[in-house]
């Protein structure tokens, strides 16, 4: 096997700010995988007790497992290049995920407090209220 290596090339990767600091968060990443088996071990002794005592699966631990395994797919699809997108708390937990905007335009998405935004919305009743949404005297000499 014969390898080429372009000495400009792999200078340019060596001084990439980019690359380094991709190097710092696989670090930090690794670091959250260490500590993530450790729990992820506790959690399993603990669900195995539970089953073993009641019979039935714990719900909330079997939740917290899958988002679990939601997340440890992330890291390692992030240390292995398979993406650019960096995991929690760069972007959203993976069981607290935003709907897309198809499931909101079919209805499937669930909408929280935290999505709702307070925005004034002229409907035919408000024409003739004084607290509507549009006031011509405020916005007389505005520009558009």
């Amino acid at each position: 096997m014969n390898i080429n290596i372009n000495q400009d090339q792999l200078r340019a990767n060596l001084l990439s700010t980019a690359f380094w600091v991709r190097m710092f968060f696989m670090v930090i990443f690794a670091l959250v995988l260490w500590a993530m088996t450790a729990a992820l071990i506790i959690m399993c002794v603990v669900q195995t007790i539970v089953v073993l005592i009641t019979g039935e699966v714990n719900d909330q631990l079997k939740k917290l497992g899958a988002i679990a395994t939601d997340y440890l797919s992330q890291v390692v699809a992030f240390m292995l290049f398979v993406t650019e997108d960096k995991p929690f708390p760069f972007s959203p937990l993976p069981g607290e995920q935003a709907p897309s905007a198809a499931a909101v335009q079919t209805g499937t998405g669930v909408a929280t407090t935290a999505d709702k935004q307070d925005v004034p919305v002229l409907s035919e009743s408000d024409d003739d209220d004084d607290d509507s949404f549009y006031d011509p005297s405020r916005d007389s000499g505005a520009t558009r």
